[in-house]
């Protein structure tokens, strides 16, 4: 398999709060291949959305994916991620080179924004996992 999609989102309590990431990934058929929900602990709802971002392509990576479509609600993701947008947030600037340093490994990789309805899944697996208790990565930079 050479092509994925990938819905992500990020999902905050509060701003800055209990944090989580929402990824859910499907070939080209449609068919779901896998999904992960993940907490990140405190951080903004920006944060939590490239912290899916950062996700997405690492695990498309470290799986040989060649090409990745990321499907996300956040207009600051996909804006910034398709240079629409200048990244002035330095921690949001930290992200967006990481995932942009791990897309190279990659043939393509395009993010995309979408409605928030049509994003439900990926919304709810990030809002169950901001709401769990673990321990939290640190994030880059």
């Amino acid at each position: 398999m050479s092509e994925w999609h990938v819905y992500i989102d990020g999902a905050s309590l509060g701003n800055p709060g209990k944090s989580g990431a929402g990824l859910v990934a499907f070939d080209t058929a449609g068919n779901e291949l896998w999904h992960e929900g993940v907490h990140l602990g405190e951080m903004t709802n920006n944060m939590a959305e490239y912290e899916a971002l950062v996700r997405a392509v690492r695990r498309a990576r470290d799986s040989g994916i060649a090409s990745l479509f990321v499907y996300t609600d956040s207009q600051l993701v996909a804006n910034q991620w398709n240079g629409c947008y200048m990244v002035k947030n330095k921690r949001l600037l930290a992200y967006l080179m990481e995932a942009k340093a791990l897309a190279r490994s990659l043939t393509s990789v395009r993010v995309q924004y979408i409605p928030r309805e049509r994003n439900r899944v990926a919304d709810g697996i990030a809002k169950r996992a901001a709401g769990q208790e673990q321990p939290s990565p640190d994030p880059p930079g």
